[in-house]
């Protein structure tokens, strides 16, 4: 794995976006050593994370950059209602429901400009997609030699839910380039959802323990897999057919 191409990854499609929509607010969901966040070109950012792994206190003045150490579900309880960001990158606690959780507290603080980038939707392997990071690393190692730190979590599972309680949003997840990513904006009209990718989602939403590694690979078209130009293209149209 390239790792200065992963670390580069989150900031160039946020960055693009940001260009491409001038966007002028940011908020970021899981800041962890900052290195995302410092490198996006956005006028006044917003970082939370109960556990920061860089001198915080540093960089944050309150008014153009705000750093905030607590927990994302703490700072939505607390940010005022009128609160909204153009650009929003989720990137926290790496389970379904946690993700899910902060999906839906990002939307009420969105508008419909808002581009928002979800981390992490597609596990590499099925030791990836285990809830616990040192559960993931110990068992991969023991049952294959390989030792890496590569872990996804269960954020895979929130796909369903976006793709059938969400219609209002259009959304597509980039498998290229670096680590696969999910990108969710405004839709110009409810976007229509077919019988038979219906009653798959269905399936996976009663049974969403069962929707292991193996029921994400045999339904890719949940995740709407696309290249990262793509992607993002397709999120920069559309946001602009909004607001011509």
């Amino acid at each position: 794995m390239d790792l200065d191409n992963w670390l580069a990854t989150s900031p160039r499609r946020l960055n693009r976006l940001a260009e491409a929509l001038g966007c002028k607010t940011y908020l970021e969901i899981g800041v962890s050593e900052g290195i995302t966040f410092n490198a996006v070109n956005v006028e006044t950012k917003t970082g939370v994370d109960p556990d920061f792994q860089f001198d915080w206190q540093a960089s944050h003045d309150g008014v153009g950059t705000r750093l905030l150490p607590i927990s994302s579900d703490e700072f939505f309880a607390q940010e005022p209602e009128k609160s909204r960001f153009d650009l929003i990158f989720i990137d926290g606690l790496h389970t379904y429901d946690q993700t899910y959780r902060d999906l839906q507290n990002a939307l009420l603080h969105s508008h419909p400009g808002t581009v928002i980038l979800i981390d992490d939707t597609i596990p590499c392997d099925a030791y990836s997609c285990c809830r616990d990071q040192e559960e993931a690393i110990r068992l991969r190692e023991q049952s294959t030699g390989i030792a890496n730190a590569i872990w996804h979590g269960d954020t895979y599972k929130i796909m369903p839910l976006i793709h059938l309680f969400h219609t209002a949003y259009e959304y597509c997840t980039i498998m290229d380039q670096g680590n696969p990513q999910t990108v969710l904006w405004r839709a110009k009209e409810p976007r229509k959802v077919d019988e038979l990718a219906s009653m798959t989602t269905f399936w996976g939403l009663e049974n969403l323990a069962a929707c292991d590694y193996l029921w994400m690979l045999r339904n890719p078209q949940i995740f709407n897999p696309v290249s990262e130009a793509e992607g993002l293209d397709r999120a920069v149209a559309g946001i602009l057919a909004l607001h011509p």
